[in-house]
């Protein structure tokens, strides 16, 4: 399954989030940034250190691991994708984020194989 190719959507670019991070100004929010931004570029693996940096910071971080697991998504490895969308579904849940609850529900139903018929 491969993801559709992210919009290009205004925003800071990298380098600019890059230095604010090189000024000391570390943080979830700004390591979500960063993995949205390269994202956005292709620069999957990239991506992925940022965003596993924002999980580390905030393992609540629902966006985050939502973002994880899209970045898991692009680098064609579904195991680690699923692994990412099942955690934060469980976040989501205990946060009450219901749009998010349906959007991840859905997610994993595509990435994990029907039942086949009974023997």
């Amino acid at each position: 399954m491969t993801t559709p190719t992210p919009p290009s959507v205004p925003g800071p670019s990298p380098e600019a989030l890059e230095r604010m991070l090189a000024s000391g100004r570390d943080g979830a929010l700004l390591r979500m940034s960063l993995a949205l931004a390269y994202h956005r570029r292709e620069e999957e693996q990239t991506a992925l250190m940022h965003v596993e940096k924002a999980l580390a910071l905030d393992p609540e971080f629902t966006a985050a691991g939502r973002l994880h697991g899209l970045i898991a998504l692009a680098l064609g490895d579904n195991a680690m994708a699923e692994a990412a969308f099942a955690k934060a579904l469980e976040v989501a849940q205990r946060h009450g984020e219901l749009q998010l609850v349906k959007e991840l529900t859905v997610r994993l139903k595509r990435l994990r194989p029907a039942p086949g018929p009974a023997k």
